[in-house]
């Protein structure tokens, strides 16, 4: 009688999923069929919320599929991206992830609830942002070379200041690493007090994203010395890249990224990434995307995932060699 039972249960099973075998190869092949769901882990108002708000409305033109934002902030973004990370794998829950949740977090907090490249399906970057190392201009330095010089000569008088953990921090210490000098990192609570104690003098140096630094540059109330980039960025373009500054390995930037949950079908990424490529090449995109400091970038989904694993290693690197951990 059980077997019998256990035989009529397999048959059952196998029935069920022949039936549902074609329904979800139609559910992938009419995708978006109902409203897709991005989720921004960050509260309203900020860069990545108008990021997001453009491409959610510009994505929908070429999906024709209402995009809604949900704004789900808290836990240092931990909060919105496990959400997604344990969404249904189907492609109407999205994130706006990036540097920080993907690439930082996961070796940063001891407790994270999610991986942050196993749970997620990388859909394409979205755009980058480029740094800004910069000083007061009471500071006897014009180069980075110069800045380094300094450092090595005087290794108790140079000071930056940033939130622990978050990328501005992490920059200064591969910054020192790769150069080989000494300065002191400062914890603040956030980047506006330390750009005031840069401008006032109390810090010597700054590191700290374009968009945010580009002001006080262009009144020369800091001196920009370099972007740690490969290339010159069009939001400073005369300030020196660090491959023309002699330290060609110093590359940093934020990056936003769209991300689904993992094991997303191969149509369905597709479709995302497609449309998603689209908007970042609209012609007003750069123009939108430089008010936020940002610059956008089309790649393929492997391409995003290759960014992510290689930051994350990177990061990881940094974030083991000084010890640093956050509850």
């Amino acid at each position: 009688m059980t077997r019998a039972r256990g035989l009529t249960r397999r048959v059952s099973l196998g029935l069920l999923g022949a039936l549902a075998t074609p329904w979800l190869a139609r559910a992938q092949s009419d995708y978006p069929n109902r409203i897709i769901k991005l989720i921004v882990p960050y509260a309203a108002g900020g860069s990545s919320d108008v990021v997001a708000r453009f491409i959610a409305e510009r994505m929908r033109e070429r999906l024709r599929q209402s995009i809604v934002i949900e704004n789900r902030p808290g836990a240092g973004a931990i909060i919105g991206s496990q959400f997604v990370a344990k969404s249904v794998s189907d492609g109407y829950t999205l994130l706006l992830g990036g540097v920080s949740t993907h690439a930082v977090n996961p070796h940063l907090r001891k407790l994270l609830p999610y991986d942050g490249i196993n749970d997620f399906t990388s859909l394409g970057l979205i755009g980058t942002g480029p740094l800004v190392v910069s000083v007061n201009p009471g500071m006897p330095v014009n180069s980075l070379q110069e800045l380094i010089a300094y450092g090595k000569a005087n290794p108790t008088k140079l000071a930056y200041g940033s939130a622990t953990g978050v990328i501005l921090h992490l920059a200064g210490e591969l910054l020192k690493n790769m150069a080989g000098f000494e300065m002191l990192h400062v914890p603040y609570s956030g980047n506006g007090p330390a750009l005031t104690d840069v401008l006032g003098g109390r810090l010597q140096v700054m590191i700290d994203a374009v968009g945010n630094s580009s002001p006080y540059i262009a009144e020369g109330k800091l001196r920009p010395l370099v972007v740690p980039s490969q290339h010159r960025t069009r939001l400073l373009p005369d300030v020196p890249s660090s491959a023309e500054a002699g330290l060609p390995n110093y590359q940093v930037e934020t990056w936003f990224a769209l991300y689904g949950p993992a094991a997303i079908s191969d149509e369905t990424i597709g479709k995302i990434n497609t449309a998603l490529n689209a908007v970042l090449q609209e012609p007003d995109a750069v123009a939108q995307f430089a008010k936020v400091g940002l610059e956008p970038r089309a790649t393929s989904p492997d391409q995003a995932a290759a960014l992510l694993s290689a930051e994350s290693e990177k990061w990881g690197d940094v974030i083991r060699r000084i010890g640093l951990q956050v509850e």
